[in-house]
């Protein structure tokens, strides 16, 4: 794959240039900057600039004086769940789909573990696990005082280190120089994190330590690290080959040490883990999705679901401009990504679209897939939740979309849509794939994750 081979070339530079050798409090300094080095190098090169997109507040805003760790002191065994930034929202309640639904079917004790909330979600809102959640710690005021005093030190004591690691990149990578001032700001935060984290975490002596999406918890690992504390990351989505967040070697400095993915294709170098440490413990969430959506809910025979993202946007308005003229008794419901929406230009195609539509995309969408009878889509993860929910799904192959066909598994289990021609084989087949579930989501087996954690953590 092209995108690939290029952020293969990205780590190649980065080995070059040896930017991983300069290290805080244990940690490769590099680490704590390089997604957003690289995010900016890759949009440079590529000419395509990532949506920016602010979670919206969910409860309301408030500064902790405590916190909420402090009625954990003394607990031992506890385990610690930092969920991903986004929840979702299911018949009335708020959850994590990559913890909450482990934690339930695991069947632990409530005295057993703690969820930390990401930032945007604070006070009195319906959650699962409310009794056992703490608002995000980034609001307490001493994490706050602790941020604001690292912002002043952090130039005036780390300057050599942080700028000779700058001009490494600025030669690498060609930023710019205001990219200096992001780097400070970026370690400061880190350093924060890092103290409260390490102040507290020697009070509660946590067992074990769960993150989704490690860059989002550099600090806390960093911390782990330090006071011998085990940390595994979930799989938060679909990854086929490198990326921006992932690609690279893994280091055990910072890298968490065990990677937990939804099925047996997933273990493979694209997370920057070695193959021994990345563990299967399937889809705990399709438990959850059996028992709170109705199994013989009525699907839409009429409609395909179409999955989009913000990169492809204009790529899937040609194409479904194409398979419309092909096929005019289907309508085309158009799911767009939480970062993702239409410009001027982009609202004008899709009125040229004969029954084509932007529908809801805030109900989570392993919600709304048993619905649909059809789902197509590029590359998303949610495809591939279509393809284990029962859905039949198609894999837009036309007008610039390039799904990763040349995977093992894939053709075998998505139809490869080409051409307008084979677009209406793909509504007129009545074969929908039965191995794709075990393939891609496993069942969740609580015995299985309970002995993994209490014998690797």
């Amino acid at each position: 794959m092209e995108e690939s081979a290029f952020l293969k070339k990205v780590c190649q530079i980065e080995q070059d240039f040896n930017l991983s050798q300069e290290t805080i409090l244990g940690a490769p300094l590099w680490r704590i900057v390089r997604y957003q080095t690289r995010l900016f190098y890759v949009n440079a090169q590529t000419g395509y600039v990532a949506t920016a997109h602010t979670e919206p507040m969910i409860g309301t805003p408030h500064l902790k004086l405590f916190s909420g760790l402090n009625h954990y002191k003394g607990n031992y065994q506890i385990s610690l769940f930092f969920p991903f930034n986004r929840l979702v929202y299911s018949n009335g309640i708020y959850l994590d789909k990559f913890i909450d639904p482990v934690v339930k079917e695991a069947s632990l004790s409530k005295s057993d573990f703690v969820i930390i909330d990401p930032p945007s979600y604070v006070g009195n809102y319906n959650r699962e696990h409310k009794k056992q959640t703490i608002d995000n710690e980034s609001r307490t005021v001493q994490q706050q005082l602790l941020y604001y005093l690292f912002r002043l030190l952090t130039p005036l004591f780390l300057r050599n280190r942080i700028k000779g690691l700058f001009n490494k990149a600025q030669n690498a990578f060609g930023i710019p120089d205001e990219f200096l001032s992001r780097y400070y700001k970026q370690v400061a935060l880190f350093l924060a994190k890092y103290y409260y984290y390490l102040y507290w975490f020697r009070i509660i002596k946590p067992k074990r330590v769960f993150v989704v999406y490690r860059e989002g918890y550099f600090a806390q690992i960093a911390v782990c690290k330090k006071l011998g504390i085990p940390v595994a990351e979930f799989q938060h989505g679909i990854t086929l080959d490198d990326t921006v967040s992932f690609a690279g070697e893994y280091d055990p400095r910072i890298d968490p040490d065990y990677f937990l993915v939804f099925g047996d294709y997933w273990k493979g170098p694209q997370f920057g883990m070695p193959l021994d440490r990345i563990v299967n413990i399937g889809w705990a969430y399709s438990k959850y999705l059996q028992k709170t959506v109705a199994p013989n809910a009525d699907k839409h025979v009429n409609e395909v679901l179409v999955i989009s993202s913000p990169e492809i946007s204009d790529a899937v308005l040609d194409a479904l401009k194409v398979l419309s003229e092909a096929h005019g008794d289907f309508c085309f419901d158009i799911r767009l990504h939480p970062c993702e929406s239409y410009n001027d230009s982009q609202k004008l195609k899709l009125q040229s679209i004969p029954k084509a539509k932007v529908v809801d995309n805030k109900t989570d969408s392993a919600l709304v897939l048993p619905t649909y009878k059809y789902v197509v889509g590029e590359n998303s993860s949610v495809i591939y939740e279509a393809l284990s929910v029962g859905c039949k799904v198609g894999m837009l192959n036309l007008c610039g979309l390039r799904p990763a066909i040349d995977l093992s598994g894939i053709k075998e289990n998505f139809f490869v849509i080409n051409d307008a021609k084979d677009f209406e084989q793909f509504l007129s087949e009545e074969k929908v794939s039965s191995a794709s579930k075990a393939e891609f989501y496993s069942d969740f087996d609580s015995e299985a994750f309970m002995k993994f954690i209490n014998e690797k953590m």
